[in-house]
This record gives C-alpha cells, sequence and structure tokens, in this order.
C-alpha cells in the first residue's frame, strides 16, 4: 500500500478536496490517503464554503473531521504533500518528516512531469521510483516560486471553486505521475 498524507494549515479546505480527489480517482490502485493540518481544530468538518464548492466539481467532502498533524504517525507514510511551502517546511521541521518524501502538490507533479518514468510493473514500487526519481530531480533545480495552492479562506465563492479545479487536476497528474496510467474517475 503506497500511503499519502495532503497537508495544509487547518485541515478543513485544500487538503481534504486533494484527499477526496485521490480517494475518488485512486480506487483501483494500492493507495491509501489522508490529510491533516498544521492547526489542531478539534474534529471540525470541512468548511460549508468548501463542501459547496466540492459539490460543484462532483466531490463529497461532507464526512470529513479536521485532525491536526501532531496526531499523525509519519513513519508509516510514503508521501507528505503541503498544499504550501509552509506546510512543508513545517511538517520537516517541526514533525521530522524526511524532506526525500514531502513535496508541495505543484512542485512534485512538476517534477514527475520531467522525469523518465519508471518501468516497474508493481504499482507500489513504481510510485516509489517515481518519488525517488522526483527528489532527485529537485536537488538540482532552481527554486520555483508560486507553488502553493492559494487558500481561498475568507474569500469569495468564486475563489473556492477555482481552488477545488486546480487540485482535481494537480491530483490526477499526481497519479499518473505516481503509477504511469491515467486514473479511472469514480
Amino acid at each position: 500500500m503506497f500511503r499519502i498524507l495532503f497537508l495544509c494549515t487547518g485541515n478543513r479546505c485544500r487538503s481534504p478536496i486533494a484527499e477526496g480527489f485521490v480517494r475518488a480517482h485512486a480506487a483501483s490502485l494500492p493507495v491509501e490517503v489522508s490529510s491533516a493540518g498544521l492547526l489542531d481544530l478539534g474534529p471540525a468538518p470541512a468548511l460549508p464554503e468548501v463542501m459547496q464548492a466540492g459539490m460543484s466539481v462532483g466531490l463529497d467532502v461532507s464526512a470529513h473531521r479536521a485532525r491536526p498533524l501532531a496526531d499523525v504517525t509519519l513513519e508509516e507514510l510514503d508521501l507528505i504533500i503541503g498544499l504550501e511551502r509552509s506546510h512543508v517546511a513545517a511538517a520537516v521541521v517541526e514533525k521530522g518528516a524526511p524532506y526525500d518524501k514531502t513535496f508541495t502538490l505543484v512542485e512534485l507533479v512538476r517534477l514527475l512531469e520531467i522525469i523518465e518514468s519508471p518501468e516497474e510493473a508493481d504499482p507500489d514500487d513504481r510510485a516509489r521510483a517515481a518519488l525517488k526519481r522526483a527528489h532527485d530531480a529537485r536537488a538540482g533545480a532552481d527554486f520555483v516560486p508560486g507553488e502553493d495552492i492559494q487558500d481561498p479562506f475568507g474569500g469569495p465563492e468564486k475563489g473556492y471553486i477555482k481552488m477545488a479545479t486546480q487540485v482535481q487536476s494537480l491530483t490526477e497528474r499526481l497519479l499518473v505521475g505516481l503509477f504511469g496510467r491515467p486514473v479511472a474517475h469514480g
């Protein structure tokens, strides 16, 4: 099983959307996906605006409940994906997440799309090889600004829909980059 954690600030907006899309599109893959937030907000549901934005793009996140990064055991994870660089930094510096397994979503998709695709037949092995190649490619790359998914919190409805649409596209590309085949829409 390939275990992915999405990480955002409160686990009530961006990371539940990313988790939901991966769960929906990776049903046929050996993937276990979860999400967490840097803040401990208790088991709060996704924001109402997030539920509405999710529904507008065919995703139901009404069952989601927030959980803090402090409650996550990182050793069991294969990949930690922050929605902003600050999420990656907090995971690595404050929680000890391995840097070679911790990326922003935009950064990882960009790297997966420039590396040579692994040829491993086993999906887990292929995803781990792709992740290693992405990390190796990151070592020689220059800093790329603008690789954060903007937090729409407090903004207009269109900001939440834009975020959900952006995350949907990126998570589909992520799964193709990791597992080498188009995702099945569920």
